[in-house]
């Protein structure tokens, strides 16, 4: 038999509810292991939602563990002693994501992938570089021995920039 394992996850941003859900049911799934989820937003309510959605999901019949999830407005509190730091921003708003993806195409320029590549990923990044360079460097602050799963693109910018900032980092993307 294994003894249960706790660790503690920080969670910036995630204000997408699907994804939260889908993250915080296969974690509900995985037996021997549990533990605290901060959920940091910037948007208050969004955590409080993942939050529900993760409360709900502990008390799932096929539930396997439990976590504990916590709404913290301290980025140093939630990032403190983490063993893993997610982090699944939107950098700007919708108008902002949509202008990145479609204004290009008045000028016949169409993207495979706006907000990765080519004009409207180079507008997001310029978003998104500067939130990055402050999350690394509270990671290296407060949870150093973290691991770091980013979820936000451009995908290689975002990464690239954590590495920048802290060279040792354990980060990667997904």
């Amino acid at each position: 038999m294994f003894s249960m394992k706790k660790i503690k996850i920080a969670y910036i941003g995630g204000g997408s509810k699907e994804w939260a859900r889908v993250f915080m049911s296969d974690l509900t799934l995985t037996a021997d292991l549990s533990g605290d989820i901060f959920l940091y937003d910037i948007d208050t309510e969004a955590a409080l939602r993942n939050k529900a959605i993760g409360e709900a999901l502990n008390k799932h019949p096929n539930a396997k563990t439990s976590w504990n999830y916590t709404v913290e407005t301290s980025l140093e509190k939630t990032l403190t002693k983490a063993d893993f730091v997610i982090i699944s921003i939107l950098p700007g708003t919708f108008s902002e994501m949509e202008s990145d993806v479609h204004e290009p195409e008045k000028y016949g320029i169409f993207q495979s992938v706006g907000d990765t590549v080519g004009p409207g990923g180079v507008l997001r990044a310029m978003r998104t570089v500067p939130l990055y360079e402050e999350f690394a460097k509270n990671i290296k602050k407060y949870c150093p021995k973290a691991w770091v799963l980013n979820l936000t693109n451009p995908m290689s910018i975002c990464v690239k920039t954590l590495y920048d900032v802290f060279p040792e980092i354990k980060a990667f993307g997904c």
